[in-house]
């Protein structure tokens, strides 16, 4: 009787602990893609998008071209993941710090036209002007 109340633990621990990733094998049906637009002034700032922490340091960009707003968004494409900010833009007085971090998950391939999974590792890009930026595999 000890025994087999100890086989059926184990085994229902065993099915709780798959069953989450049973979960995440579904493909999301909508588009999985992260967008935001910016606007930053001279003072600069911390916007999330995504998994991605986007950090304007003060005085980033000339003064004339300031408030300023773009639209960052996170794609996959022929199955590589970038981060496009629009309008592109001039070299940058002070780099602009992009924080990536680890993502697993579903995003939206824009040449296949379906979601498709990625692992994204942690990492930083030091960008000086905007245009779009791959992520290392």
């Amino acid at each position: 009787m000890k025994r087999t109340m100890s086989l059926f633990f184990v085994v229902l621990v065993l099915l709780l602990t798959i069953m989450p990733v049973w979960a995440e094998t579904e493909v999301p049906e909508e588009p999985v893609e992260f967008t935001l637009d910016i606007t930053v002034d001279s003072e600069g700032g911390r916007y999330q998008v995504g998994f991605v922490n986007v950090e304007f340091k003060k005085d980033f960009l000339n003064e004339e071209y300031l408030p300023t707003t773009f639209d960052a968004s996170i794609y996959a494409e022929n199955g590589k993941v970038y981060i496009e900010f629009l309008p592109d833009s001039e070299l940058f007085f002070k780099k602009v710090h992009l924080r990536i971090d680890r993502y697993n998950g579903y995003i939206y391939d824009r040449a296949t036209g379906e979601n498709i999974y990625v692992e994204v590792k942690k990492q930083q890009i030091l960008a000086e002007h905007f245009s779009r930026y791959c992520f290392v595999d």
